[in-house]
């Protein structure tokens, strides 16, 4: 079933690389690295830090639940890259990007999770045809460059919008939600926590495939992160974003610093390497959303509510 319908796509594959320049290409990766997780994760950061934690939250917790969504599709289809279902017919312009399985696309997931959900915060009418150009050009670029299947872009970009659509304002709005954020907070926690934990004792073990499960360990552990430091940060710290801009640069460039190097020293521990792995994933998110909003307030770098 699944070779029939990488048959069918094939062509659409083959006209695709028949087109493709050095100048296409260049515009095909540069278009394709705004649906790539750094990028998500910096405007995540800017937004949480910076405007407005409420919607930084909901960006988080719509972005990160759909591509927890997406990664489990992809343990049960596991549908092979288009260079590796084609070897010498087909080759991938950027298989850097493309870890892992293939449907759905994790790109065009994060676009349409991500753009969609600026989409819906947005008041400018600029930002928002922006965002309807990416949700509109990451999967085409996914594609082009022989990184996913056409089949693949668009289950991930309507997966991407559903949880955009139908999540996002409903996470905003969570957040203050004084009945319900610990309790739906702590069930998300236990949830993705426990998934992504035993999925990296059982990746350390050897005992399950790791370009199946190592994106679903990471996504997993990064969404348990979010949750409990957001509900932590709101129930204890509870800060607002800096009123003046040289507080935001500096709160900014200091988290982000500090945040990514403490990562880094984790993940570089020589002892079990997909647990620290995961801990490094969980620490970096929670590190986001609790423990440095904590250490800035301290600093008086970021300022508390008054409730």
């Amino acid at each position: 079933m699944i070779d029939a319908l990488l048959e069918l796509q094939k062509p659409i594959m083959l006209f695709f690389q028949s087109i493709s320049t050095p100048a296409l290409d260049f515009i095909a990766k540069a278009v394709t690295y705004c649906g790539d997780a750094p990028v998500a994760i910096l405007l995540l950061l800017i937004i949480y830090w910076c405007v407005d934690k409420r919607m930084g939250f909901a960006f988080g917790g719509t972005l990160l639940p759909a591509n927890f969504s997406m990664n489990i599709l992809k343990v049960i289809f596991r549908v092979p890259r288009p260079w590796v279902q084609y070897p010498g017919e087909l080759e991938s312009a950027l298989p850097s990007t493309a870890t892992g399985y293939s449907f759905p696309s994790g790109h065009s997931t994060t676009a349409g999770a991500l753009w969609g959900t600026v989409y819906s915060f947005s008041k400018k009418t600029w930002t928002k045809i922006i965002a309807v150009l990416l949700i509109v050009l990451v999967p085409v670029s996914r594609v082009y460059l022989i990184c996913h299947w056409p089949l693949d872009v668009i289950v991930g970009i309507v997966l991407g919008l559903f949880f955009s659509l139908f999540l996002s304002k409903k996470m905003y709005e969570l957040y203050d939600d004084e009945k319900h954020f610990g309790k739906v907070s702590i069930i998300i926690t236990t949830i993705t926590g426990t998934v992504g934990l035993v999925t990296a004792i059982l990746l350390e073990g050897g005992a399950i495939e790791s370009l199946l499960w190592k994106d679903l360990m990471e996504t997993s552990i990064m969404c348990s992160g979010l949750f409990l430091g957001a509900y932590l940060e709101r129930d204890r710290i509870n800060f607002k974003v800096p009123s003046t801009i040289t507080k935001k640069i500096i709160g900014f460039i200091l988290g982000a610093v500090v945040g990514i190097g403490l990562w880094l020293a984790i993940r570089a521990i020589p002892l079990f390497p997909m647990i620290f792995k995961c801990i490094s994933y969980f620490f970096l998110v929670f590190w986001s959303s609790f423990i440095y909003p904590m250490i800035a307030v301290k600093l008086n770098i970021f300022e508390r509510e008054i409730k």
